[in-house]
């Protein structure tokens, strides 16, 4: 096989559109006890997510409905959205000032690994 068909080839089999991997657009809200994950999380798939950490520490993963309960993974339909009107809620602790940018790793089942950052917004 000649090189040009070898490299499409190889594009084909490894490059489709889901190959990427997650992304989000995250804030942080203060709340009473910590501050509260906002914004959309976007995976290739449905991947679960199972575990948030920011510099105090890991983030409570948390189902409210009817009363907010610790769980040990959220599922990620595509995309999660998160915040104070969904059924599942991201908080860590930690009192960061307002603007200043945190950064956040988020794991998904599977191993899938995303750093990236939220910025703190102004109390309500």
């Amino acid at each position: 096989m000649k090189r040009p068909a070898l490299l499409l080839t190889l594009l084909l089999a490894f490059g489709r559109g889901d190959a990427q991997g997650p992304s989000a657009a995250l804030a942080l809200e203060p709340v009473h006890g910590g501050l509260l994950v906002t914004g959309k999380i976007t995976a290739p798939k449905d991947l679960d997510l199972t575990g948030v950490w920011g510099p105090w520490g890991r983030a409570r993963l948390t189902r409210c409905a009817p009363r907010c309960a610790v769980v040990g993974k959220i599922p990620a339909p595509r995309p999660l959205v998160l915040g104070s009107e969904t059924e599942y809620r991201v908080v860590l602790s930690g009192k960061p000032t307002t603007g200043q940018k945190v950064a956040l790793v988020l794991r998904f089942a599977g191993g899938q690994i995303l750093n990236t950052t939220a910025t703190v917004r102004a109390a309500r």
